[in-house]
């Protein structure tokens, strides 16, 4: 969930003024543009602090640990590579401390617009993958359960 978008200008400078013409009180001026109360008062301590009621810039946030100069140097050596490669390849160039999980490395290449693959070329042309080998039915006489449900109970 992220934050809700600040009021508009407008609504804010409307509500001050009126709060500051004497309309009322926080409470009374605050109901009537349907803002909360604690909201006009840190809008009005704006107005007397900075001049302006607008809204400050958002910040804060979470920042991605992956060194994208780094990356992109990998992808252009590598660009055959799998996300897993490349996370291998990413993390023997950066120091121990910086060191990312596959997830990071495959943002960093969507955030950045590179298209990335799940498997290499060399092994989606191999061999089809071995038939599922049919289920071992347990022996006559020990009724289907497991050595530890015999064991235990």
């Amino acid at each position: 969930m992220s934050m809700p978008n600040p009021y508009p200008i407008e609504l804010r400078e409307r509500a001050v003024r009126a709060y500051e013409a004497g309309d009322g009180t926080y409470a009374a001026v605050a109901d009537r543009f349907s803002v909360n109360l604690w909201t006009l008062w840190r809008w009005v301590q704006r107005r007397r602090a900075t001049g302006t009621v607008a809204a400050c810039d958002k910040r804060g946030g979470w920042s991605s640990p992956v060194v994208l100069e780094v990356m992109h140097a990998i992808v252009r050596d590598t660009p055959d590579a799998t996300t897993g490669e490349l996370t291998r390849v990413y993390n023997r160039r950066v120091p121990l401390a910086h060191r990312v999980h596959r997830s990071s490395v495959l943002r960093a290449l969507r955030r950045t617009g590179y298209v990335f693959k799940k498997t290499s070329a060399a092994r989606g042309t191999g061999p089809a993958r071995r038939p599922r080998q049919a289920r071992r039915v347990p022996p006559v006489g020990h009724g289907g359960r497991s050595r530890a449900a015999r064991v235990c109970g």
